[in-house]
């Protein structure tokens, strides 16, 4: 392009421009680390792993997106929310891996098992190897221009790695995501799949994917039938609440009976992300949290595709478009049996 038309020179595509062109620089790093040596800690449980670099890309998030733009709100995966002050931006530029590592040790009580690499990575190097290949890279600079002073007006939704238990196991299937409200809406979206270099990308108009610089706009056009469709999506099958564990097993298999495929990849951004790109026909959530759905809801329903959010006990106070129980379906499909599936999951609770 030779620049932003008219249309395009709105906020939420400048937006868009930003999130995706910082997405792609983290995803030079994951790139560099994936299927290396790491430490996995457990958060939560064991279906909650997260490593040095889930830590280390958030932190990269929030100098590059902070620096766009300074006293931005960001809600984070790993650092919960705040405002992107200028001591915040600073000491997460400064934050090395190193660092990282030493906290998690401390704070695990652990010795380290693993021969975990972490030398400096030159963040430059990323900058410039993302420019290379990057598709929106000649609309960077303009869209800075535009957004810079926006404020607290904006706030980032991000997760660092979506898929965070594939990427510490050498699976491919994971992704930076970022969603992006500007006054309390959500306007912008990326999903960036750093194994596959594929950009999931939306403003407040229009979804395209980009592969390389090729783009192609998207539209969730997938099985117009739930028999012929393909289904991703999770249930907590060794959910804490026995009830609802059993309950997981029987309503995975209403799906399986219900859908030509069913699968589990791991990582529901991307699982969304195929939904608006017409891939598959149908992704669910039951217990996801924002960042995990911010720019993929959005993505879907700029597609064209539907998406139908459940309040549970865990999501009532979030905006609708932010909770994590919910069904996201192909224009034209009607996916009553997601729906009722997801809703019977709900009541176990």
């Amino acid at each position: 392009m030779e620049g932003m038309s008219t249309s395009e020179s709105s906020l939420d595509y400048a937006l868009m421009i930003v999130a995706g062109e910082v997405a792609q620089q983290v995803g030079v790093y994951l790139r560099s680390v994936f299927r290396a040596p790491l430490e996995i800690f457990l958060k939560a449980g064991i279906h909650d792993p997260v490593t040095i670099h889930d830590r280390y890309v958030e932190a990269r998030l929030q100098y590059l997106l902070g620096s766009s733009v300074p006293s931005s709100r960001i809600l984070g995966e790993e650092t919960g929310e705040h405002v992107l002050t200028t001591d915040i931006i600073k000491a997460a530029g400064a934050l090395s891996l190193q660092q990282i590592q030493d906290a998690y040790l401390e704070k695990s009580g652990r010795e380290l098992t693993a021969a975990v690499a972490v030398s400096d990575f030159s963040w430059q190097l990323a900058a410039a190897k993302a420019r290379e290949t990057s598709p929106l890279i000649g609309e960077v600079s303009k869209a800075k221009a535009i957004i810079k002073d926006l404020g607290q007006r904006v706030r980032w939704i991000v997760d660092p790695i979506d898929g965070t238990a594939n990427f510490a196991s050498g699976v491919s299937y994971f992704n930076t995501s970022i969603g992006v409200e500007l006054d309390g809406k959500m306007v912008a979206g990326v999903i960036y799949a750093p194994y596959t270099r594929e950009l999931f990308t939306a403003d407040a108009k229009e979804a395209v994917l980009y592969e390389g610089k090729t783009a192609r706009p998207m539209c969730a056009a997938g099985a117009k039938v739930e028999s012929k469709g393909i289904l991703t999506g999770y249930f907590p099958f060794r959910d804490k609440n026995p009830r609802r564990a059993e309950k997981s097993w029987e309503l995975a298999a209403s799906l399986a009976n219900a859908y030509a495929t069913v699968h589990s990849p791991g990582a529901a951004a991307l699982d969304l992300a195929q939904v608006a790109a017409g891939h598959t026909a149908v992704a669910f959530g039951t217990t996801m949290r924002p960042w995990d759905v911010a720019a993929g809801i959005h993505m879907v329903r700029v597609a064209g595709g539907n998406v139908k959010t459940f309040e549970t006990s865990q999501n009532r106070n979030e905006p609708e478009y932010l909770r994590g129980a919910f069904v996201a379906s192909a224009c034209g499909l009607n996916p009553v049996t997601a729906h009722a599936v997801v809703e019977q999951f709900i009541s176990c609770q």
